[in-house]
């Protein structure tokens, strides 16, 4: 499971950055959604969009940290993982793995 962890601090890392850069310059982005949406934005007065932008600057701060927080929190549990992975295993452990592998052993048997 270390992939799948891995896979998304390096997604959410990624996005991170973009929020970041975002938030960064408001007005260009405002306009290119406003353009991606199709609304022709002629008769907004200047204080409604510079209200728009710090909106969407605060947003952007909001999803930086919630990125931020999650890229974290994989890197974490994917180290966790593979320091987990390579651990020496108890006696227990393998007496389990063992007894296992025996029970698939006898289905796989019985099965044929």
């Amino acid at each position: 499971m270390p992939v799948g962890s891995a896979i998304t601090a390096i997604l959410s890392f990624s996005l991170c950055i973009f929020v970041l850069k975002i938030g960064g310059d408001t007005k260009l982005w405002r306009l290119w959604w406003m353009d991606l949406l199709g609304v022709l934005d002629v008769d907004t007065d200047r204080a409604a969009r510079k209200a728009q932008e710090r909106q969407m600057a605060f947003m952007c701060h909001i999803l930086f940290v919630l990125f931020a927080a999650l890229s974290v929190s994989c890197i974490y549990w994917t180290v966790d993982g593979i320091r987990e992975l390579r651990r020496d295993k108890t006696v227990i452990e393998r007496e389990i793995d063992m007894g296992r592998e025996e029970i698939e052993g006898v289905r796989k048997k019985l099965g044929q």
